[in-house]
């Protein structure tokens, strides 16, 4: 689809997501291909997009729901943080192509606010398309590193970092005509979420217990870093037999 069309959608669908009329966020092309919608960079060849985020849990105690919010967001539940909006970010996805998300839902299905043990019980199968969290930071020693976000987070029920590969984007939901990610400025949940515009597809994401840090790894509290998600290859169909 050419670039012009899905601007046009992804406008749609943000006046849509936003909480205030607007006519859209400011975007820029700095150089062919790279646009930059507020503090977030677009690079369509790339498939990607990357913006600006910090650690703001570093613990091993330190028990986790969500993987990313800002000031809106359960703070003290968030392996990061950041001061971008999600209506911002799901424009930019928007932009790349991807269709998920936007679904309305009834209130026992988005879990009011707080991942709770009943919501979990009842919660939705989520559908969405398949992307890839990359942080890159720079270490004590100077030196820029890049890692998958997985890495970064410990699953207390197997005992091992979390397994590497794609995460869902769903595109969080409406109730009553309000963008669910921008009310409570949820980003990515490790625990099953609608909200959420990123949700975590492994075992273990009904269960609200299981992820912490992954301290032997994570950069130390309020490291400064890069979070890009880039649109994950569609898996090959299996051969008809």
């Amino acid at each position: 689809m050419r670039f012009a069309a899905l601007l046009f959608l992804a406008l749609t669908a943000f006046v849509q997501a936003a909480d205030e009329p607007t006519a859209g966020p400011a975007i820029r092309e700095v150089e062919p291909g790279v646009f930059e919608i507020g503090k977030i960079r677009l690079r369509q060849m790339e498939k990607t997009v990357s913006f600006p985020a910090k650690v703001n849990k570093s613990g091993a105690d330190d028990v986790l729901e969500y993987l990313l919010v800002n000031e809106r967001g359960q703070t003290h539940e968030s392996l990061l943080f950041t001061d971008i909006e999600p209506s911002d970010l799901h424009f930019a996805l928007l932009l790349l192509g991807v269709k998920g998300g936007g679904k309305d839902l009834k209130p026992e299905q988005l879990g009011g606010g707080q991942i709770t043990e009943e919501f979990l019980k009842h919660a939705p199968q989520l559908q969405g398309e398949g992307i890839l969290l990359t942080a890159t930071w720079k270490a004590a020693d100077g030196k820029e590193r890049t890692a998958p976000i997985e890495d970064w987070i410990f699953n207390r029920k197997t005992k091992r970092p979390m397994t590497r590969g794609p995460w869902l984007y769903t595109g969080s939901s409406f109730l009553e005509g309000r963008f669910r990610a921008q009310q409570e400025g949820c980003f990515a949940a490790l625990v099953t979420y609608p909200p959420a515009l990123i949700n975590n597809p492994r075992p273990g994401n009904a269960e609200d217990d299981i992820w912490s840090v992954n301290a032997k790894v994570v950069p130390p509290l309020e490291t400064p870093l890069t979070l890009t998600i880039q649109l994950a290859a569609p898996t090959p169909a299996p051969p008809e037999k």
